[in-house]
């Protein structure tokens, strides 16, 4: 099956040889077929030649040019792109219904709920993991788009609950989700990991066809990717089981972070330590690849409800 292929370490060089993407950098020299690639995605301090370029998208793939946290700069496209808008219309359709956005909303809560209760499981016999799962999706039942905010809510408070409980590091404290901006360590490299995936998400969601910005559960605000917000939903909770980890292993110091009034923030040092982990862990682990099959099956989902509409 063709995949996406990151690019994401520094000073990496992306040539063409042959019918294959090369990439050279210090940890040596990586090819990859051209007919096993989907589309690629660069990240900040990688170089690809032109020839690579003109290559790729000689074979109707895309480029998208992102900077070192995911957000996407640029896209190099096709000089034939594909003219398939049948997506964008179902994704249309979808939105201009509201029992299909509710439907939609339901399959994506299932899948949250289905990873949280997982979570809550992990220290658990697999029987009780899976009366977890169990319990926590068929308390996902909302009667419109009102409910399900009060539904994910209570799945963010269970899924928190947790870390708080079983993953907080006793170096630092954590009381609440608080964003708006974060005061404490925690809630800062939560909202830079939220934030960076979905990033990604966006340049990802592109390449399927969908349109980022056409949500079903979120609301669009000036710019915002309201898709991806739906989307990074179901990885949110292994995002966040992600972070807490890090903290009780001890990847991240006190000293690492500064505090003002304006909120906590990683400096400069431990946040291109972080960037870094992100790269090995995240992106060339198997969060895209899990998001990816989620969207191909939102991809179905709307055409069906397309047909039927």
């Amino acid at each position: 099956m063709r995949g996406l292929l990151f690019v994401a370490t520094p000073k990496s060089i992306v040539t063409r040889k042959d019918n294959n993407i090369c990439v050279y950098n210090e940890m040596g020299e990586f090819k990859f077929p051209i007919g096993a690639v989907e589309h690629v995605f660069l990240m900040g301090g990688v170089h690809i030649t032109t020839p690579a370029m003109k290559f790729i998208n000689s074979m109707g793939k895309y480029i998208f040019l992102l900077n070192q946290f995911g957000k996407l700069i640029s896209v190099v496209i096709p000089e034939y792109i594909n003219s398939d808008y049948s997506l964008r219309l179902s994704q249309y359709k979808a939105k201009l219904c509201e029992s299909s956005m509710l439907y939609l909303t339901k399959m994506l809560l299932k899948e949250k709920a289905k990873n949280i209760g997982y979570i809550l499981g992990l220290n658990e016999p697999l029987y009780n993991r899976s009366l977890y799962i169990k319990s926590l999706i068929e308390n996902v039942n909302p009667s419109n788009l009102q409910e399900a905010l009060g539904v994910d809510g209570a799945l963010n408070a269970k899924l928190f609950k947790e870390m708080k409980e079983h993953y907080l590091s006793p170096n630092f404290e954590f009381n609440e989700r608080d964003y708006k901006p974060p005061k404490d360590p925690i809630n800062a490299v939560l909202s830079l990991t939220y934030t960076m995936y979905y990033s990604l998400l966006i340049s990802v969601s592109i390449s399927l066809g969908f349109d980022p910005y056409l949500g079903f559960f979120h609301t669009k605000r000036g710019k915002h990717a309201s898709f991806c917000s739906d989307i990074i939903e179901i990885s949110r909770p292994w995002l966040t089981l992600f972070v807490f980890e890090n903290f009780k292993e001890g990847f991240f110091e006190t000293s690492d972070f500064h505090q003002s009034e304006n909120g906590c923030f990683l400096k400069e040092k431990a946040l291109r330590a972080y960037i870094k982990l992100f790269s090995e862990k995240i992106i060339h682990g198997d969060y895209i690849d899990y998001s990816k099959k989620f969207l191909l099956n939102i991809k179905d989902k709307m055409h069906e409800i397309s047909n039927n509409i």
